[in-house]
């Protein structure tokens, strides 16, 4: 067991040596949430954005029970985790007052990371920097470990 200070960290590298990644801060809510509303205070356009009560898709008849505004990195899916989350902080650090009315309001937020790798015995690296930043927003850190299938969805919508 390493020592309460230390870090540990290992790279997730496929047979072919990538690594696919993602990361999306979402914020959903019901009860008059809006993700327009999310849009104007944050002043960010998102990547994703739906309203409850709209349709799913353009072929279901199902509807959004819930407002939903996302905000997904660009950056490579073989770039490391670390590099969405640094994408994602240096875009939402500035908005952290705004972002903590929202949750106050009733938004829940989250953090949706993916990691995929053919090996699944490698982690990811997060160092204590990068996780001292994210705790200061709202929202846990979510990260679905997969294999590397290429029809895998990482848009965390």
């Amino acid at each position: 067991m390493p020592e309460p200070n230390s870090v540990v960290t290992t790279k997730i590298v496929r047979d072919d040596g990538e690594v696919q990644t993602s990361a999306t801060f979402r914020l959903g809510g019901d009860r008059g949430a809006s993700a327009r509303a999310v849009t104007d205070l944050l002043e960010l356009a998102p990547t994703f954005a739906a309203e409850a009560g709209e349709r799913v898709g353009r072929r279901s008849s199902a509807v959004r029970a819930t407002a939903l505004w996302s905000l997904t990195s660009p950056v490579g899916d073989e770039a490391e985790l670390s590099d969405h989350l640094t994408w994602l902080l240096d875009r939402l650090e500035p908005k952290t007052g705004e972002l903590w009315q929202l949750a106050d309001r009733g938004y829940s937020a989250d953090w949706f990371c993916a990691a995929a790798s053919h090996a699944a015995e490698h982690a990811v690296e997060l160092d204590r920097a990068l996780l001292v930043r994210l705790v200061a927003l709202p929202g846990p850190l979510l990260i679905d470990v997969a294999g590397d299938d290429p029809e895998r969805d990482f848009s965390g919508e």
